[in-house]
């Protein structure tokens, strides 16, 4: 059998003789292991042992150098690629403006230097005159000719300075390597260049030795990734697909030339970049707002400690009584927004739950239809930006600004803080609305339509209204925005309504008495909540007016004898007027049920028949001995006997009979 060296391992896998060791030591390649005489270990491989590959190569070596195999010449080294001809039109702008160049200088050369005897000392002058004009070229006698000879051709690419492009667009990469890398590198979890290009040489190493040698340095690489990897495909790879819809992919753009003024608005709510204190409580506020989309207008806004219905409802208000109801409203899938009470449940109702049990929202109600934007697309509500210009020219104003990030937060912000000159609520509420309708809605129009160029956003909205939906009157529009609750029953103490987890019920002692177990609906005005009204479920139709039912809410340890005694009062003319109404159902001085049984009881024995005699009796006897008794004078022995005996007899005969 034949044995390899390390060295001779070494050379015939091509790699080093440090990294064959290293696999012979960790015991990846068989070996036999001996100690030579300096005490360090020797290794000798099988040849057997070793891959298929390198067997055939070994064999294939030791056949040639028997003179067993043909002489077989030298690979002939592959030609350097010509680069292609192309067109002057192919050219870039800099390589067109320097082939005009040099055909301007070598027409010149042509027409001067046929004047001149000696053309090779004219050309030695030209070359000066040139150097002198065209500092940026390198011209020499040699480099003139050339260049000349290339235009004579009708060579376009002669006429270029080609040093070092004819390998441009080629990589020294080997291409196993440059596979794992652009593997490693194109991962959402952004690895560094230098971090895949070291991992990558070690993974050679292990993997392709022999291409050890010929991996170039990192900023190769770097290069090669600007070239070859196209930026979509590091978008979509290390940045994830919502980062390639928003800068990649194609996007539909709208046509606003058919929309009219409150056709649709478009809600959202933002968080101001301004902290304000309310007393002592210091927070950031946050401002609905609805937007006109034809002219980019703020309709109606309100700020809120938080992002709800509530909130919603208000801004709707605002809106609606400035400039009247829209057609349409866009909004995107939050909860202050889809909801029974403002627009429906939408994409959130339960597949077992009817759109007939809940009651109509407001949106319905007002004639206003809701459309939902596609989540995480702010390309579809074009109201984000008009929030940036809010931070930018309205929250940018105020000491207490923080910023929509960390990087945003001034400085000084947290002493501003301590020392209290941050701004009240109230005063950021103020200068809102004067801000929008004084600055923000008179403000030049920036939409897509030309047409409109010059004329502010009010403006806009002005000329292009052709209808206003307004309510009756006030009271119309306060009742189209109450909030209504689920459909419920009318139970003993009235009906309830459930704000921030706190129970408030509504209560009429007569027409909850009187409509005990109905169902209905709920609508209420959180501003005035002294009042509920109460609708049928089923017809949504108006009923009752209640009142807060305060007298039947009392303290578990009150004191006040007086608060007790009205709930006490309450309770019994309730009581009282059930009785009223029993006794009007009922009337006096007439006969009772038992005489009515009475009487049909009696008039049924007159007319029923007498019982007649059966044909024959049938006596049974359970089957039990019942305790014997004495006849009447038995007290004498003897008769008793006798009576004993009569019964014995009798036994034996009844047994008699039932064996025949």
């Amino acid at each position: 059998m034949d044995y390899l060296t390390a060295e001779k391992f070494a050379d015939l896998k091509k790699c080093t003789v440090q990294y064959a060791r290293r696999l012979l030591k960790e015991g990846k390649i068989e070996s036999i292991q001996e100690i030579n005489c300096k005490g360090r270990p020797k290794y000798f491989i099988p040849v057997s042992a070793l891959p298929e590959n390198l067997q055939e190569k070994y064999y294939r070596k030791q056949k040639a150098d028997a003179g067993l195999l043909p002489e077989q010449k030298p690979e002939a080294k592959p030609e350097k690629p010509k680069p292609p001809q192309r067109t002057f039109e192919q050219l870039s702008d800099e390589e067109r403006q320097r082939v005009t160049e040099w055909t301007e200088i070598l027409n010149e050369w042509q027409a001067m230097r046929s004047q001149y005897p000696s053309k090779t000392e004219f050309d030695k002058l030209y070359v000066g005159k040139c150097q002198l004009e065209h500092p940026n070229l390198k011209i020499s006698e040699s480099i003139l000719y050339r260049k000349y000879a290339a235009f004579r051709d009708g060579n376009t690419e002669g006429l270029l300075d080609k040093r070092g492009a004819w390998s441009r667009g080629t990589s020294t990469i080997p291409e196993p390597v440059w596979e794992m890398f652009r593997s490693w590198w194109m991962d959402e979890n952004l690895p560094s260049v230098s971090l895949c290009y070291r991992s990558v040489i070690i993974w050679t190493e292990e993997f392709y030795p022999e291409l050890v040698s010929q991996i170039p340095n990192e900023r190769t690489f770097r290069r090669r990734i600007d070239r070859d990897i196209a930026e979509y495909l590091r978008t979509c790879a290390r940045e994830g697909e919502k980062a390639f819809t928003d800068r990649c992919a194609p996007y539909i753009m709208r046509d606003y030339s058919e929309l009219e003024a409150n056709d649709c608005w478009i809600a959202d709510t933002h968080t101001l970049d301004i902290i304000s204190k309310d007393g002592t409580v210091k927070h950031r506020l946050y401002l609905t707002a609805f937007l006109d989309a034809k002219s980019g207008i703020l309709t109606g806004w309100n700020i809120a400690e938080s992002a709800s219905s509530d909130s919603v409802r208000l801004a709707l208000r605002n809106g609606i009584q400035k400039y009247g109801i829209p057609k349409c409203i866009y909004v995107d899938n939050g909860r202050e927004y889809v909801n029974h009470q403002l627009g429906g449940r939408g994409h959130r109702t339960k597949k077992n739950e009817s759109p007939q049990s809940e009651p109509p929202p407001i949106f319905k109600r007002l004639g206003i239809e809701m459309r939902n934007a596609i989540v995480r697309n702010a390309r579809a509500k074009p109201i984000e930006r008009t929030f940036r210009i809010v931070k930018e020219q309205f929250s940018k104003l105020w000491t207490g600004f923080c910023g929509g990030t960390i990087l945003e937060k001034p400085e000084s912000l947290k002493q501003r803080i301590k020392s209290g000159q941050i701004p009240c609520d109230y005063e950021i509420r103020e200068m809102l609305g004067t801000w929008i309708d004084g600055e923000y809605n008179q403000q030049p129009y920036g939409g897509r339509e030309r047409c409109f160029k010059g004329m502010s956003r009010m403006e806009v909205w002005s000329n292009t209204l052709t209808e206003i939906r307004k309510p009756v009157s006030e009271e119309d529009l306060n009742l189209l925005l109450m909030k209504t609750t689920r459909k419920q029953k009318v139970k003993r103490n009235g009906v309830s309504v459930t704000i921030s987890g706190e129970e408030f019920w509504f209560y009429d002692k007569i027409q909850t008495l009187e409509n005990l177990r109905r169902e209905v609906y709920v609508r209420y005005d959180p501003a005035d909540f002294r009042t509920a009204r109460i609708y049928d479920a089923e017809t949504d139709r108006f009923l009752f007016e209640w009142k807060l039912a305060d007298i039947l809410m009392v303290n578990y340890l009150e004191k006040n004898q007086e608060t007790v005694a009205d709930a006490n009062a309450n309770i019994r003319a309730v009581k009282k007027y059930a009785h009223q109404q029993k006794k009007r159902l009922r009337k006096s001085g007439q006969p009772s049920l038992l005489d009515m049984q009475k009487l049909r009881a009696q008039a049924r024995l007159k007319d029923g028949l007498e019982s007649k005699a059966p044909e024959k009796i049938t006596l049974i006897q359970s089957g039990e001995e019942l305790p014997q008794k004495k006849a009447v004078g038995a007290e004498n022995l003897s008769v008793q006997m006798n009576l004993d005996r009569m019964r014995e007899n009798y036994l034996k005969l009844k047994q008699q009979k039932g064996n025949e």
